[in-house]
This record gives structure tokens, C-alpha cells and sequence, in this order.
């Protein structure tokens, strides 16, 4: 890697440091993950209910850990970063439950389309989390092409705790990414890093 393509990436990082602090969301996406399988009866009684507290005290033990390991990243003054991934994320939720309102009842899914759509596009929109996206669209447009359904179908990814399942399965993988490449970035220190 080039200077300049490590300096590229060292701005990249200390400006979505917030975001890309992948341990403290992954117990919350975990914990959807969960809930959805409880809605779709794949999980029995309170799993969901512990699930939620483990959740929260290991979202808390993440954050612990990132201010002990990294100290305060502050992004660079002007900048509005800390929500770089929310809108496109919430668009993209729109757009599959409106496509999943349709009740199309075809052999592919078209909400898994929509959602390998959004993580291919991210790829090409946020560069140093391409590998994650390009993973999840790649699995995602795959899985939402072979007819697990049947022929006659419907996709078993058209089932809304399915598709939310999916979703949060690839927003897991972006999370383990984002703490990898959080981790090669930036060295270990107490203290301010800029």
C-alpha cells in the first residue's frame, strides 16, 4: 500500500471513527437478528428479552474497550460523517418494503435483489468497505436468484423476517469489516488520535 493510499485511509477512519466501531453495533444487530427468528417461530420463549440485556452490556463493554484501546478520535472539524451510512441504509429499507408490499410471490426475491443492490452500490460509493459489501451483495443477489422457493415459488427471502434476517446478516458482516479495518488503521493508544 502506498503512502498516499495509507493516509487516504487513516482520513477515512478517524472520520467515520464513530461508525466504524464494528463491536459496539454488532450486539444490537445480533439481538435483531434474534428477534427476527423469534418472529419467524425459529427461536422460542425469552430468548429475545435476554438477548437484549447481553446486548446492551456487551454494546457497553465495545465502547469500553474503544476508548481504552483508541482514546477520543475527533473527525476533522465540519464534517457531518456520523451518518454517512444511516440514510442511504434507511432508503435502502424503504424500497424493500415497498417492493415486499407488492407480494410479487415470484421465484426470486426481489427484496433480496434490492438489498444486494444496496451493498454492491455501497461498495462502489464507500471504497475501504467494499470487501464486506461486495461479500454480502455478491451471497445476497446469488441467494436471491436460485429459486429456494420452487419454481412456482414464493422466495423464502420475500418473508419479511427473512429478508430483515438477511439484512441484518450483511449489516453483521460490515460491522466484523468495520472493526478490522478500524483495527489495521489505527495503532493502539491512550489519547487523543487525529
Amino acid at each position: 500500500m502506498t503512502e498516499q493510499a495509507k493516509l487516504k485511509r487513516i482520513r477515512y477512519v478517524t472520520a467515520h471513527f464513530e461508525i466504524l466501531q464494528g463491536l459496539a453495533v454488532l450486539p444490537a444487530i445480533l439481538w435483531c437478528a434474534l428477534a427476527m427468528g423469534w418472529a419467524a417461530g425459529w427461536v422460542d420463549g425469552w430468548a429475545p428479552l435476554a438477548g437484549a440485556f447481553v446486548a446492551v452490556a456487551a454494546t457497553g463493554a465495545a465502547v469500553v474497550h474503544y476508548r481504552r484501546v483508541y482514546g477520543q478520535v475527533r473527525p476533522h472539524a465540519g464534517g457531518t460523517h456520523e451518518t454517512f451510512l444511516l440514510w442511504p441504509s434507511v432508503g435502502l429499507f424503504v424500497v424493500v418494503s415497498l417492493v415486499h408490499a407488492l407480494e410479487l410471490g415470484t421465484p426470486v426475491s426481489p427484496e433480496g435483489l434490492v438489498l444486494a443492490g444496496g451493498a454492491l452500490a455501497g461498495a462502489w460509493f464507500q471504497r475501504p468497505l467494499a470487501p464486506a459489501l461486495l461479500l454480502a451483495g455478491c451471497v445476497g443477489a446469488v441467494l436471491s436468484l436460485v429459486p429456494l422457493g420452487g419454481p412456482d415459488g414464493p422466495h423464502p427471502l420475500s418473508d419479511t423476517e427473512t429478508w430483515i434476517f438477511a439484512f441484518c446478516a450483511g449489516t453483521a458482516l460490515l460491522a466484523i469489516w468495520s472493526h478490522l479495518l478500524l483495527r489495521r488503521t489505527l495503532p493502539p493508544g491512550r489519547g487523543s488520535a487525529r
